[in-house]
């Protein structure tokens, strides 16, 4: 059988009859096959769970559409919404959160980001604008998507990818500078992925699978104040410009192409 069709994807659910079938004696390594386990009452971790609109607390303006998006800001002026996981993430164990995104429409006059953002208390919103969202949240890590330039932030002219800290969005203390990237306010789906690894405490961010960004920094103990369990979302706003910001969850529809089979005879 030919598994190419999942190349793209890094979490998929599969019918449990399906498993023994289709994966004897070889090793995917990109993909995070969820099967049985949650109804013989185990618990998977964030990293293997294929999360939904459903999983997540919404504030300010951000709503759910009728296809399975997160709409944080429609294409209006001074807007701002945020969703938040409903349940802690530690950061004493390592994960990888990988989003689907989508920054706008408008390239010139499109304002003003998204950030992705770790906090100690969920269902928070800070100031929009500039702050997309996130401007004011103390204690924090903020990884943003920034599409508008700022000069009085030290923003550069390009989108750009930066992380920051404690609600603080002006590039002076950055944990990382930013970093610029091609134009993302494209009306396309973007996969944003946030990777952490507490045994080098290396925060690292990957936009379509390249990494863009990275820094080394303690943040149990430098941010968190000793605290292990934080709460995470994504937070967005516009100001005088504008755009949509949304984070989106695939249906899993690509079920119907794996037929039944009764052995595994090969590609």
């Amino acid at each position: 059988m030919n598994l190419n069709f999942l190349s793209d994807l890094e979490t998929i659910l599969l019918p449990c009859e399906y498993i023994h079938k289709i994966i004897p004696g070889f090793i995917i390594m990109r993909i995070t096959i969820i099967c049985c386990f949650l109804l013989l009452g185990g618990s998977l971790p964030l990293s293997a769970q294929i999360l939904s609109v459903q999983d997540f607390s919404l504030r300010g303006d951000a709503y759910i559409t009728d296809v399975d998006c997160i709409r944080l800001t429609e294409a209006y002026d001074y807007g701002s919404g945020s969703m938040w996981y409903r349940y802690p993430l530690s950061l004493a164990e390592p994960f990888t959160l990988s989003l689907n995104v989508m920054i706008g429409c408008e390239d010139t006059l499109g304002a003003d980001g998204i950030v992705f953002v770790m906090t100690g208390r969920a269902n928070q919103l800070g100031y929009m604008g500039e702050g997309m969202g996130f401007a004011g949240l103390v204690p924090s890590v903020g990884i943003e998507v920034d599409t508008w330039r700022n000069y009085h932030l030290n923003d550069p002219a390009e989108d750009h990818v930066a992380i920051m800290f404690n609600g603080r969005v002006g590039h002076y203390s950055d944990f990382a500078i930013p970093s610029p990237i091609s134009n993302i306010e494209d009306c396309s789906i973007h996969i944003l992925s946030v990777v952490w690894n507490p045994e080098e405490k290396n925060l690292s961010v990957r936009i379509d699978n390249e990494t863009i960004t990275s820094t080394e920094v303690d943040l149990i103990n430098s941010v968190f104040l000793g605290q292990d369990n934080v709460f995470w979302g994504v937070t967005a706003a516009t100001g005088r410009y504008n755009n949509i910001h949304e984070v989106c969850f695939p249906r899993l529809t690509r079920l119907d192409a794996i037929p039944p089979t009764d052995s595994y005879t090969g590609d």
